[in-house]
């Protein structure tokens, strides 16, 4: 076993439940809910992912949060690394390939089919339909050699802009001309960005991977786990009380309970209680949210608490620039006004506006500490 591997918490019987709901023949694909830090990835990747391989499938995984606004580069690169040939004959050909400058093949743009040769422009619609093709291509090339499970996580960033959404539409084709081949598990850390891509009736993958599912968090079983590896490792002891507290306390993330092990291993002398306390400070300092909240306008924190409180809400309509001149106190307040601290706030990677028209928070923890903590303006 590798060193890395001691302190990880295997979840055999999940993998395989996920893996007999895939091979049924009722789903293609599975949309799975979990907040970042819950474990998903690694469950992905050290747990799906072997239980997969040993069924005979080929893995591929595409994390989108890696290029959050070209999610199509990410998926792009992740089935090329699954096309890397084996043999060296076949990588020494790689590497003296000429590099592809324009992609064959068929599509229809605006009712129009093309086929030929579609050169790499930076024409929006001939770009979406070069990465169409090559998604296409690529996955029709690898579930040629065996059945493929394709992982995209944080599959949220597919609502995030329009290539996204083409991306989507291509992953959409692809499951269906593949169907037989090909499985995929979308993962997402917002359940609402979520919602946008797969449930919501405009979206390119509505009902591609029904039904959403929430990714079971881990339970006293993690925490006597880590008790057992700390005992194995320091032969002292854990306060099992103590640690399923501050389990909960961490929102049942792992990481947050890993490091105060590592912290008791590395100072022996430090009791248990400070080193809950010296985690709390740090994951309060690493979210940051009172330190947001006090970069922000006066008309910013407005919008903030608005999208906050109504997923619907419209910031440039009569009634919403009323409210705010009044609060404000200010004799004049006009959509650009609006416009620039919607702006400010996309900068600040604070709102992001979907494609769908609704102002949604980059980080959905932030938007809970809004709603719950932050004092009135």
């Amino acid at each position: 076993m590798k060193l890395t591997e001691l302190w990880h918490f295997p979840r055999p019987d999940l993998a395989h439940a996920y893996l007999a709901a895939l091979n049924s023949g009722v789903l293609a694909s599975l949309t799975i809910f979990a907040p970042r830090r819950t474990g998903k990835t690694v469950f992905l990747r050290q747990d799906l992912t072997p239980a997969a391989q040993q069924m005979g499938y080929l893995v591929v995984y595409a994390d989108l949060w890696q290029t959050r606004q070209t999610p199509g580069a990410a998926l792009v690169h992740a089935l090329e690394v699954a096309h890397q040939p084996d043999t060296l004959a076949g990588k020494l050909k790689a590497r003296l390939a000429p590099s592809v400058k324009a992609l064959k093949g068929k599509a229809e743009i605006a009712g129009t089919s093309i086929e030929g040769s579609i050169e790499l422009k930076e024409d929006k619609k001939l770009a979406a339909a070069n990465m169409a093709l090559r998604l296409d291509e690529m996955l029709g090339d690898l579930t040629r050699r065996k059945p493929v499970l394709l992982l995209v996580d944080e599959a949220q960033s597919l609502g995030r802009s329009e290539e996204g959404e083409d991306v989507a539409r291509a992953l959409r084709t692809a499951l269906t001309r593949h169907k037989d081949k090909l499985r995929v598990v979308f993962t997402g850390s917002s359940r609402t960005q979520l919602g946008h891509v797969f449930t919501d009736t405009r979206a390119p993958l509505y009902s591609a991977a029904n039904p959403l599912q929430d990714f079971p968090l881990l339970d006293d079983a993690f925490v006597q786990f880590v008790a057992s590896r700390f005992a194995a490792a320091t032969s002292r002891k854990l306060n099992i009380r103590k640690a399923k507290a501050a389990f909960e306390q961490f929102h049942r993330r792992p990481e947050p309970l890993l490091e105060v092990a590592i912290t008791l291993m590395m100072q022996p002398k430090m009791s248990f209680d400070a080193a809950v306390t010296l985690q709390l400070e740090k994951l309060a300092g690493a979210e940051g949210h009172e330190a947001t909240w006090h970069t922000l306008s006066a008309l910013e924190r407005m919008l903030v608490r608005e999208i906050a409180g109504n997923p619907g809400f419209r910031p440039f309509s009569r009634d919403s620039l009323a409210v705010f001149k009044k609060r404000l106190g200010v004799a004049t307040l006009g959509a650009t006004h609006i416009q620039r601290a919607l702006s400010r706030l996309a900068g600040k990677n604070i709102v992001l506006k979907s494609p769908r028209d609704a102002y949604e928070f980059e980080n959905e923890n932030f938007g809970t500490w809004v709603r719950n903590i932050a004092d009135a303006p």
